[in-house]
């Protein structure tokens, strides 16, 4: 099972995590990790933003990122977690109000209701990534049935 791909990458760093994220993660207070920020675009509008937190534990292949930036050491950092064998992934979404970096990205003011979506992949037993989509509640609708929960954006 590979990890969905909701947009396109624009960007990578290395930093700690927020506390919830590092808890999901199991990682260290302060300890860097990849963050990898997304977006989703629907008939060129804004729909989404995400943060995708990865240990450098996780995909361990990457060497050294600093002379990369921008898309493309994203793009190297989501490579690398698509060859890993995942086990699952479950999902918790929340009612919220957009921060000001994803209200700037998804065209909104800060504040705008937004549906916060946290994903865990795991792998080898352990949580091998979190992803943080943020989007904007006038785009998107949940749907419920047999085969779970399904966010669609319109």
């Amino acid at each position: 099972m590979a990890p969905p791909t909701p947009g396109e990458p624009v960007g990578s760093t290395e930093a700690a995590p927020p506390a919830a994220v590092a808890r999901f993660l199991d990682t260290a207070a302060g300890e860097s990790v990849h963050t990898v920020r997304r977006s989703r675009r629907t008939h060129g509008q804004p729909v989404a933003a995400e943060l995708l937190y990865v240990p450098a534990s996780t995909v361990p292949g990457l060497g050294d990122l600093q002379a990369m930036s921008g898309p493309a050491r994203a793009r190297l950092v989501l490579h690398e977690l698509r060859r890993l064998e995942l086990e699952g992934q479950d999902q918790a979404v929340e009612l919220g109000s957009a921060r000001a970096d994803d209200a700037k990205q998804l065209d909104r003011l800060p504040g705008a209701p937004v549906l916060v979506v946290t994903t865990r992949y795991f792998a080898a037993g352990r949580t091998a990534a979190v992803a943080v989509a943020t989007y904007r509640a006038d785009t998107c609708r949940l749907t419920f049935g047999d085969a779970g929960m399904q966010l669609v954006a319109s």
